[in-house]
């Protein structure tokens, strides 16, 4: 007869699996906090059940682990293609005019897929004057709204149309006040495109780098 032997789970292994089912109960909002308040009801699991609890480094590197796995699974970076962030003058808060751009330029060629960055709601789409032909999305949970300008074509989705985080939405154009092909992306606060303008650049970089994706086109080509 043939015998077989148990090996012990290792302490980590019992954490991340512990980590990953408190996150399966409780969805990908808990998910991404990396905080003490969830650490310390899974070392309390832990104890109920007479497993061993490890370090509190290593939960907390296991829940910054799930919680990059949720943010990579409700986010997409906004071009499916190849991109640079343009110069200086790409920036946001870079002037214009009399005025501060609002966005952070993402330089593309033309007719770039351009995806959602998040599951959302349409707020409008348009082709109104500078803007070129937009599209504005408001995302419920982080109470924001991510605005497209410059696209080739009307978008082809309609406000009150819910969409999911990377589904297409345009292409890559430059449409209205523009100058090269790319998108003008903006975040505003709230449920509407004239709230408080945020600094895209921080988080498009980081949609960037949970997709594997870097600034690849070279300077002119788009």
């Amino acid at each position: 007869m043939r015998s077989f032997t148990t090996r012990p789970l290792r302490t980590g292994a019992i954490a991340f699996a512990g980590l990953s089912l408190l996150a399966a109960g409780q969805g990908n909002a808990w998910a991404a906090r990396a905080d003490a308040a969830p650490l310390t009801e899974l070392r309390v699991s832990l104890v109920r059940l007479g497993l061993p609890v490890p370090s509190g480094r290593a939960l907390a590197e296991g829940a910054e682990r799930l919680a990059d796995a949720a943010e990579r699974e409700r986010t997409r970076f906004p071009v499916a293609g190849e991109f640079n962030w343009g110069q200086d003058g790409a920036r946001f808060g870079a002037s214009r005019s009399g005025r501060s751009h609002e966005g952070q330029d993402v330089f593309a060629r033309t007719a770039t897929p351009l995806l959602a960055v998040t599951d959302g709601v349409v707020l409008e789409r348009g082709d109104d004057g500078g803007r070129g032909n937009y599209v504005a999305i408001f995302d419920p949970s982080a109470r924001r709204t991510y605005v497209y300008l410059h696209m080739l074509h009307p978008s082809k989705v309609k406000a009150r149309e819910r969409v999911r985080a990377g589904e297409w939405v345009g292409g890559v154009g430059c449409t209205g006040s523009c100058f090269g092909d790319h998108l003008h992306f903006e975040i505003h606060r709230g449920r509407t495109l004239y709230g408080p303008a945020e600094d895209p650049l921080p988080r498009l970089r980081r949609w960037a780098e949970l997709a594997g994706l870097s600034p690849t086109l070279p300077p002119g080509e788009s």
